[in-house]
């Protein structure tokens, strides 16, 4: 069994929300929130790999790694657009100021835990000029998360276990940068509750062998399904 973050997370959110999108195949339909997302991980990724890391450079790879679906209509789309332009001027302005040096960019890692294989792909592993490591994940939403969050963040603490099993890499500092929003905030990576998150992982992964999808009502009202799904108690 080969368990990446997404389906870790969606296995302990509701093993029946993981057996409706990993074993039937529903699709989550594109939103505006999605597509905009989507594209500003891959033009961030393109423009870090690209090697020219102007201001121009960046708003060509938006325009390149753009996604149309998911919009209601040409002028919803162009607002959103504008938008993505906007967040990505804030953000090559404050790259202007980082210290460190980019070292790798959507990395992935593959590490076995047990039976199984835990696979991954972090956004951005930065080091600083002490040698340091800082791993980054984007988030494109409006909202910034403190200190603390971004501390106990389930993502990052995922993506830094797999660093440091399957690329002998320990991060000093784990960050989650709002690129929408404008802001990063960082915490020092604290490694207790490895282990229990290792055993937690293969957990999950045999559950999904052993086709163990009851449902988890908790989440039903911020399900994508919760208008069909059998199970829902937020209809």
């Amino acid at each position: 069994m080969e368990i990446s973050f997404t389906r870790y997370r969606v296995y302990r959110e509701c093993p029946w929300k993981y057996k409706l999108l990993f074993v039937d195949g529903r699709r989550i339909p594109m939103t505006p929130k999605s597509s905009f997302g989507l594209s500003l991980h891959r033009a961030l990724e393109a423009w870090l790999r690209g090697g020219e890391l102007s201001l121009e450079s960046l708003r060509e790879a938006l325009n390149a790694c753009w996604l149309t679906s998911g919009y209601p209509d040409e002028e919803a789309e162009a607002r959103w657009h504008a938008k993505a332009e906007r967040a990505l001027s804030r953000f090559y302005g404050e790259e202007q100021s980082r210290r460190a040096r980019t070292v790798a960019v959507e990395k992935e890692f593959i590490w076995t835990s047990g039976a199984h294989q835990v696979r991954g792909m972090i956004d951005r592993i930065d080091q600083g000029p002490d040698g340091a490591y800082e791993l980054i994940d984007y988030k494109t939403g409006p909202s910034v998360p403190s200190v603390e969050e971004v501390a106990q963040d389930a993502q990052l603490r995922f993506y830094a276990l797999g660093a440091k099993r399957a690329l002998s890499l320990s991060p000093e500092t784990l960050t989650v940068d709002c690129v929408a929003a404008g802001a990063r905030v960082s915490a020092p990576y604290d490694g207790a509750g490895e282990e229990a998150l290792d055993a937690d992982i293969r957990a999950a992964a045999s559950g999904v062998e052993a086709a163990a999808f009851a449902p988890d009502t908790r989440f039903c009202p911020r399900c994508d399904f919760k208008k069909d799904c059998v199970y829902s108690a937020a209809k």
